[in-house]
């Protein structure tokens, strides 16, 4: 197996603690380590120092996924080990750019986003979902460490949801022609060269899903409104009902 122990055992568990216990963070209690196949180098995730209220980047929230989506992605399960370990990576990349050097922060990332990809893949996580996680890590690497261009990958990506969405209706409506407008958002993502996938999967994948997670925000958000107001009710706390769910 390419996840091991830091005594070089294959992965046989990952003893994560979570701190505070009602908390939304964990502590790595024994370091893992990736080999990917074919290598032979190992990237490491060493263990947090023990901490009663731990922050970054001395913890790890798993999959940074909203848990308004958790029916789509969990923040853990086959994806915990490649997350855990895209966490700490994510780390050091961040101390490269605070340290002056963006750019080699980016480059980092690049690799480090990669290797996400393939320990998902490693791990028999769906390649949909895997392609989506990483779509959106990789994102996030330019929001971190080069705003302008990250604001910029968001605009792309919302323009294109936009006109696969018009390309869809007007295929419907006026005729097969129509579907030439699909390839408008995979030339777009070309301007992004080596990252033209992620640009791809980010346009498409996004129109997929956006459907899908307006349906999931229809049937969550009266049960959150129905224990708001049996919170204000009963004396509780209601602003803590949608604290987890906008997180």
């Amino acid at each position: 197996m390419p996840f091991i122990t830091e005594d070089g055992e294959p992965l046989a568990s990952i003893e994560l603690a979570q701190v505070p216990p009602d908390g939304r963070l964990f502590q790595l209690r024994r370091g893992i380590g990736y080999r990917e196949p074919g290598g032979d180098a190992v990237v490491w995730a060493p263990a947090h120092v023990p901490d009663g209220h731990p922050a970054r980047p001395n913890s790890t929230d798993l999959a940074s996924v909203p848990s308004f989506l958790w029916s789509f992605i969990a923040s853990y399960g086959r994806q915990s080990a490649p997350a855990v370990l895209h966490d700490h990576r994510s780390e050091l990349a961040a101390v490269i750019g605070d340290g002056g050097d963006p750019h080699a922060a980016l480059e980092q990332r690049r690799e480090d986003d990669r290797l996400f990809l393939v320990g998902l893949r490693e791990k028999r996580v769906p390649l949909l979902r895997a392609w989506l996680m990483w779509g959106w890590v990789s994102a996030e690497r330019y929001l971190r460490h080069a705003l302008p261009l990250g604001l910029l990958l968001l605009v792309q990506v919302l323009l294109a949801v936009g006109v696969i969405a018009v390309a869809v209706v007007l295929t419907v409506t006026s005729g097969v022609a129509w579907l030439i407008l699909l390839l408008a958002p995979l030339a777009a993502a070309f301007l992004w060269g080596r990252d033209w996938r992620m640009a791809a999967v980010l346009s498409y994948g996004s129109a997929v899903i956006g459907p899908l997670l307006i349906v999931q925000l229809v049937a969550l958000l009266p049960f959150r409104l129905l224990e708001f107001v049996v919170e204000l009710f009963s004396g509780g706390e209601p602003t803590q009902v949608f604290r987890p769910t906008v997180r």
